[in-house]
């Protein structure tokens, strides 16, 4: 017979665990499933956010994309109408979206709009769609004939500054546009250095509802009043109004621009805070207003007495079922007729 003391010993081994030792790892176990609740709506969430993120930037991108290849055709557009309008002699039938224009070498060119497509023909040729309307429509299109505006010529139409470097006035897309009377400019000049714009009329940038600004001549061409670069800040043309109020200020600092009257050439300075002078011609555009056109011929030059122009009114629409690229640009051209028919 085995000894008491061993036999209880050997039954202590087997003995039910204490009811505390479930409680506690029922208590682990609760904490665990309101930490995977809490756990899951974080990641809920988070998922959320990210994808909120994520669709901002895909319609960010949708839509900067559509501004690029709406910007890119109305480019191209610009440019055709440029090049065939400046290379003809005289009009031969203008009417809503139909333009014909007599060519130096007796052909015709003609722009016509059907279906939201415009359409070059040329020499009797097939019709060449400019734009393809399944991407961008152009829903508008109006020739009219102008008698008071005129474009900068292609020849000529640099200015300089010795800070900044070239400013064209005839870069594509800037269109610029000069009354032949008094009235406003219209229109942006480039800066080549920094791909930065001068805008000459606060309807080129379509702002002047939070500030109105323009660019003004009189009858005599003295140029007046201020420019505005988002770059530079303003830029005053004459020191008739070049006060912080729109002033005279001759008396301290005498400078102005002039356009000629009779030939459309441009003269004299502008005047920037941030850019110092600007000058218009190479006749004026050394020290003391010296002619240093032997060494930098430049000008700027308008076509006012020897062209017949034509306004182009020009409306795109980007075609998606996108609502972030549904996107309408509207656009005014003058253009000249360089040489055209007595």
């Amino acid at each position: 017979m085995k000894p008491k003391f061993f036999i209880q010993n050997s039954y202590s081994k087997f003995q039910i665990p204490d009811s505390r030792f479930f409680s506690s790892r029922s208590a682990r176990k609760a904490f665990t499933l309101i930490e995977l609740l809490i756990y899951s709506g974080i990641l809920v969430i988070s998922a959320g956010l990210i994808f909120g993120i994520v669709d901002i930037a895909s319609k960010t991108n949708l839509k900067t994309q559509a501004e690029n290849e709406m910007n890119i055709q109305m480019a191209r557009l610009e440019e055709v109408f440029r090049q065939k309008i400046e290379a003809s002699k005289s009009i031969k039938a203008l009417s809503g979206s139909l333009l014909e224009l007599n060519n130096k070498d007796e052909t015709t060119t003609k722009f016509s709009l059907t279906d939201n497509m415009v359409y070059l023909e040329e020499a009797g040729g097939n019709p060449l769609p400019l734009n393809d309307p399944e991407k961008i429509k152009v829903t508008s299109l109006l020739f009219s004939p102008v008698g008071g505006l005129s474009a900068v010529s292609m020849g000529n139409h640099y200015a300089w500054s010795e800070n900044i470097g070239w400013i064209d006035f005839a870069y594509p897309g800037g269109n610029v546009q000069v009354p032949r009377e008094a009235g406003d400019l219209k229109g942006m000049a480039y800066i080549l250095s920094d791909s930065s714009w001068i805008s000459l009329n606060c309807l080129s940038t379509d702002s002047c509802s939070s500030v109105n600004y323009k660019v003004s001549s009189d009858a005599n061409g003295n140029l007046s009043l201020w420019g505005w670069s988002e770059t530079y800040g303003w830029i005053s043309f004459s020191c008739a109004t070049g006060g912080s109020n729109g002033e005279n200020i001759c008396a301290t600092s005498n400078y102005k621009v002039t356009i000629n009257p009779s030939t459309g050439e441009w003269d004299g300075y502008a005047w920037s805070e941030n850019i110092g002078w600007i000058s218009f011609n190479c006749k004026t555009g050394g020290a003391s207003q010296t002619n240093i056109c032997a060494s930098s011929n430049y000008k700027v030059l308008d076509l006012r007495s020897f062209s017949t122009s034509i306004k182009i009114d020009l409306t795109l629409e980007y075609n998606s079922t996108h609502p972030e690229q549904q996107i309408t640009r509207t656009h005014t051209f003058v253009f000249n007729i360089i040489t055209p028919t007595k």
